[in-house]
């Protein structure tokens, strides 16, 4: 579980003098073994209030109060370092989220698909083979909370779908939280919604409400296809992440 109570976070600007509310007065709980999506526009505040959330940003005032072992941002390199290998770099985050190293090397080595690039530096690593390692990772370590922002997903397209399915098989086990400025990364992976606005941030029920009253007040992005709301099939069975 998370709640926010009475978050607020300002920014100053360098010697204008000058700040801006970034987060006004925030409060939420998102509820455990949910997926929330927070929509937002550019320059919203969706960064700043996911790393709030992660920890890595103080608020200025009111509290976050989180239950269970929460992740990095998923897809972005947290703990890794540039100098080490990736195998060495899974070992090391492993430990240091508390999981068996050996179980969590064995699934990213066998379902990230980096092939011998896994003892190569990780600063060697291409693209899409560091996208393909850090979702991995994140998505084999066993948060009870994981927070994307804006990527849920990654990697080239024969790997997002896979990292799709193995981010439904989290979802089923954990919370996930993610910021996004696309609507339809909701109607794909959230369960409830809210929008980040104006340094405020409104709760929704259901992803639909959510997606009407962020396209309402045209809020999405120009490049967004009509939503549907129809029922989508099952996904494929994926070998399971570790417990």
């Amino acid at each position: 579980m998370i709640v926010l109570d009475r978050v607020s976070k300002r920014y100053r600007s360098h010697g204008s003098g000058h700040s801006k509310l970034v987060l006004d007065e925030l409060s939420a709980v998102f509820e455990p073994g949910k997926t929330v999506g927070i929509l937002g526009r550019r320059g919203a505040g969706k960064s700043t209030l996911i790393r709030l959330i992660a920890g890595s940003v103080p608020p200025d005032s009111g509290r976050v109060l989180r239950q269970g072992r929460v992740s990095f941002l998923v897809g972005t390199a947290g703990p890794f370092v540039s100098t080490m290998t990736g195998r060495e770099n899974v070992w090391f985050t492993a430990r240091i989220y508390g999981a068996d190293a050996r179980e969590v090397i064995r699934f990213v080595e066998a379902h990230s698909g980096i092939g011998t690039d896994f003892d190569k530096p990780f600063s060697a690593y291409t693209g899409d083979k560091r996208s393909r390692l850090l979702f991995t990772t994140a998505y084999a370590l066993p948060f009870d909370i994981y927070l994307a922002d804006e990527s849920v997903i990654g990697g080239p397209p024969g790997f997002r779908d896979w990292c799709e399915r193995l981010v439904d098989a989290r979802r089923r086990e954990a919370t996930l939280v993610f910021t996004t400025k696309r609507p339809r990364m909701l109607r794909r992976f959230a369960d409830t919604g809210a929008i980040l606005s104006d340094a405020r941030l409104t709760t929704y029920e259901s992803v639909r409400d959510t997606i009407l009253a962020f396209k309402a007040d045209d809020f999405a992005a120009d490049d967004e296809p009509p939503i549907e709301f129809d029922e989508e099939d099952e996904d494929d069975e994926l070998p399971v992440p570790l417990p």
